[in-house]
């Protein structure tokens, strides 16, 4: 058994734990824990005061229902513009607003009798301490209350809700994509951003949360089974865009055309048909200027990943042909082209592909694909002879494609907006390392890239997920963490990331609002 916890102790504990964490840590009962808490607190223990929460709370959301979430730190002032902005949109839209109460201790600042536990008083009639259920698959943890200054607010969480997604209070925007069962969609992990405004101490610690305190909150709209959530972060005059509208304090706006829109990766040759389908509905309602397109080659045709009974597989199944692979992804490029400005086309490690299946010479001998083969390589021979340079797939998609609005990204060329940086594809890390969203963020630039197929948001750092059929042969017999994610950057230079959920990226009242 641990030593005794003095009160101040036991105050600093819940400072950043729950009683039922606070009790763990100090080795005591949760019963004397509950007494210690009301003794700090000037009350009476109750002997039937509960001890756990033994099950989520549930709102009746059988009806199409929209919820935002965001938080709140204790002793600190909610951020006025954009708490007025926020009541806005919930009026406006029927939503309803939740506010997690996080817990902070300053020292700089705050007294040591305890009257910091005291929150704005436009946020109480929103407060929620009760882990909260608001969709079938979907779970509002605001029993959990995270430091406002973690670094990795979402470290430990992640199998804290079970198999449903989950949002928790925090001060920062943090998102994760979680591998479930075979057959189950991947769960998601996500954290709020805050509706206070900074105030941390002058340590440390409290310099990495001024950094990364970010205001924000998170949209659920839920209809029927399914629950789509995005983001919402506002300017410094508490006006944000979600989606095709502009709130303001004084009132809503048809939103300028969103100044990105970076898909999940292609792999035309396997794209669902679905996720092209509501990606088109998404781009008519933004309108975005340029589309950011990942891996759009699958080159499952001729892929040296593929082994020998798969490439008899493939023959089987007429789907070995290079020229019909590279047809149907020129049809699938045609479709994205039609739906911005410009197609910008990042280099990417499936697109390397092709160039690898024309280094080897044994593929000279591959007859069905024997012409393209031979005149690609030509192409590019003759390209190098006279001291330029070709890339095989732009060949072919000059050759096979009805639009000419792509941009194709040469290596170690960069491509920005708002100072988000865009050309990352996400196979190569810093450094010649393995990417990862982990590892980009480390750069300190905002980012977004693809390459994992599973969402995710550390720090600056944004990873897609795919527009591929998730089912792509070398992933059938594991759990998986992939989804149907993109990246808004909005005209505001602020960003979401949004998922295709039955069919579509949004609800469908949406379309309506924004006709």
């Amino acid at each position: 058994m641990k030593a005794k916890a003095t009160p101040e102790q036991f105050r600093e504990a819940l400072a950043t734990m729950t009683v039922e964490q606070a009790a763990a840590h100090f080795g005591m009962h949760e019963r004397t824990a509950w007494a210690h808490k009301a003794r700090l607190e000037g009350l009476t223990p109750s002997p039937a005061r509960p001890v756990a929460q033994a099950s989520a709370k549930t709102i009746d959301a059988t009806n199409s229902k929209t919820f935002v979430i965001t938080a709140a730190v204790n002793a600190t002032k909610a951020h006025a513009g954009f708490m007025k902005t926020l009541q806005l949109y919930c009026a406006l839209r029927g939503a309803q607003l939740i506010v997690i109460p996080m817990r902070y201790r300053n020292p700089t600042s705050r007294n040591e009798d305890g009257t910091d536990e005291w929150w704005d008083d436009r946020l109480v009639p929103y407060l929620t301490h009760e882990r909260t259920r608001i969709a079938k698959s979907l779970v509002v943890l605001a029993d959990i209350k995270i430091q406002p200054t973690a670094i990795s607010p979402l470290q430990g969480w992640l199998t804290v809700s079970g198999t449903d997604s989950a949002i928790l209070g925090h001060t920062k925007i943090a998102l994760k994509s979680v591998a479930s069962k075979m057959g189950s969609p991947a769960k998601l992990v996500m954290t709020t951003g805050a509706c206070t405004v900074e105030n941390y101490s002058d340590t440390n610690a409290g310099a990495k949360g001024q950094f990364h305190h970010t205001l924000g909150a998170c949209v659920v709209e839920v209809s029927g089974d399914h629950a789509h959530t995005r983001q919402i972060c506002p300017l410094k005059d508490g006006s944000f865009i979600d989606l095709a509208t502009k709130y303001t304090t004084k009132g809503v706006e048809p939103a300028p055309r969103a100044e990105a829109l970076t898909m999940g990766d292609i792999h035309a040759e396997v794209a669902e048909r679905r996720v092209l389908k509501a990606t088109a509905e998404l781009a008519t309602m933004l309108k975005p200027k340029t589309i950011v397109a990942h891996d759009v080659l699958n080159f499952g045709s001729a892929s040296h990943h593929s082994k020998y009974f798969e490439k008899f597989e493939r023959q089987m199944r007429g789907t070995s042909s290079v020229l019909k692979e590279l047809k149907a992804t020129a049809k699938v490029l045609d479709e994205i082209s039609g739906l911005a400005d410009q197609v910008v086309m990042v280099n990417s490690n499936h697109h390397d592909h092709f160039k690898q299946w024309l280094e080897k010479a044994e593929h000279a001998n591959d007859l069905e694909n024997a012409l393209v083969y031979h005149e690609t390589k030509t192409v590019m021979l003759q390209a190098i002879h006279d001291g330029g340079y070709i890339d095989p797939f732009q060949h072919w998609m000059s050759k096979l494609m009805r639009q000419g609005n792509l941009r194709w990204l040469k290596p170690a060329e960069s491509f920005s907006r708002f100072g988000i940086e865009y050309s990352f594809h996400g196979h190569k890390g810093p450094n010649g390392a393995r990417g990862s969203t982990k590892g980009f963020a480390n750069i300190g630039a905002k980012i977004v890239k693809g390459h994992s197929h599973g969402a995710e948001i550390v720090d600056g750092a944004r990873s897609v997920g795919t527009t591929s059929k998730m089912n792509m042969g070398y992933n059938a017999d594991s759990p998986s963490g992939w989804t149907w994610t993109h990246d808004i950057t909005y005209a505001n230079g602020k960003q979401t990331l949004i998922h295709c959920v039955g069919g579509s990226f949004f609800r469908n009242d949406q379309v309506e609002a924004s006709a």
